[in-house]
């Protein structure tokens, strides 16, 4: 096992598995060895030159860059010696780097991960509402790491860990440790119990509503509102159908793919959303989701047949 010195304090680096050094280009896997590291709290991925291997520091910050974008997560080079002038040639082009028990060049991964008590959460998050939602709904495993959910969600390693502090702070789930210091987000198994301890917690995923003519390919988006309910119940359709999409591609897309937006009528309503849809049954979001954005609606009939579609889940 290796260990190296930050600071004065020892850390733990991880080797990687061969499946995961298979994901970048052959010179690099066989010019470094490749460890993960968790330094406070943050997940990152650690490059040791294979002895007698050299690389300039502008080389370095290539790699570090082409690496950021295969695992997500941020580049630290472990280096044996260093000189002077790439010492400060890697600090300029602000490439991470350690020198066991010497030098650290790690002022971004400070600022991100500095020890700052957390305020403490009143409500979930978007990314921590996508998570407990998808965790009740079956579509995605309990017990997992942020690093495992960058695999199998739309969110990055960091937003994850955010995520974690938020439904830990909640009570919600609880973070464990395995032998390799990676945090794991635990779960309780009885999901129609944890469903309503989380119930005051939860946000309504509209953040806006918001009307059209016209959609150009409108079957690439989510049925939502009383369209995804008539999909999932018994209720009958709205003659004007309602469209779920998330805020990021709003801002991408609504001059592209949307005509006549106003905030009153149309042919459309576009319910913009704070997180990306939850992959449920075929073009429709996920029920939960579907519930909290109906929550406002006091149609008795729609309350009828949110409680009932609720009550299938579990």
């Amino acid at each position: 096992m290796k260990t190296i010195s930050i600071a004065g304090k020892e850390y733990t680096l991880t080797a990687f598995e061969e499946e995961k050094k298979r994901m970048v280009w052959v010179e690099a896997r066989i010019s470094f060895n490749f460890y993960s590291l968790e330094y406070k709290g943050m997940l990152v991925v650690v490059l040791e030159p294979k002895d007698g291997i050299h690389f300039s520091p502008r080389q370095l910050r290539l790699i570090a860059q082409r690496m950021t974008e295969i695992y997500k997560l941020p580049i630290v080079f472990l280096l044996n010696n260093i000189r002077y002038t790439d010492r400060n040639r890697l600090i300029e082009q602000d490439v991470f780097f350690v020198v066991s028990g010497k030098y650290v060049f790690l002022p971004n991964l400070l600022i991100m991960t500095r020890d700052i008590e957390p305020r403490l959460a009143t409500v979930l998050s978007p990314v921590a509402q996508w998570i407990l939602l998808a965790y009740l709904q079956g579509k995605i495993p309990n017990n997992q790491t942020a690093d495992e959910l960058t695999q199998t969600t739309p969110f990055q390693y960091v937003t994850l860990t955010r995520a974690f502090r938020v439904l830990e702070s909640l009570n919600l789930c609880h973070i464990e440790s395995d032998e390799a210091r990676y945090k794991h987000a635990v779960f309780e198994e009885d999901r129609h119990s944890l469903f309503n301890a989380a119930k005051p917690y939860m946000i309504s995923p509209v953040r806006e509503r918001v009307y059209c003519d016209e959609v150009a390919n409108a079957t690439q988006y989510k049925q939502a509102g009383i369209s995804a309910l008539a999909h999932y119940t018994a209720l009958n359709p709205e003659e004007m159908q309602t469209i779920a999409i998330p805020v990021t591609q709003w801002r991408k897309r609504q001059e592209k793919d949307f005509a006549g937006i106003n905030p009153y009528e149309g042919n459309y309503c576009v319910e913009i959303w704070k997180y990306e849809p939850i992959c449920d049954d075929g073009n429709a979001v996920d029920k939960l989701s579907l519930a909290l954005s109906l929550q406002d609606d006091h149609d008795p009939r729609v309350e009828k047949e949110v409680s009932q579609m609720i009550e299938q889940i579990w």
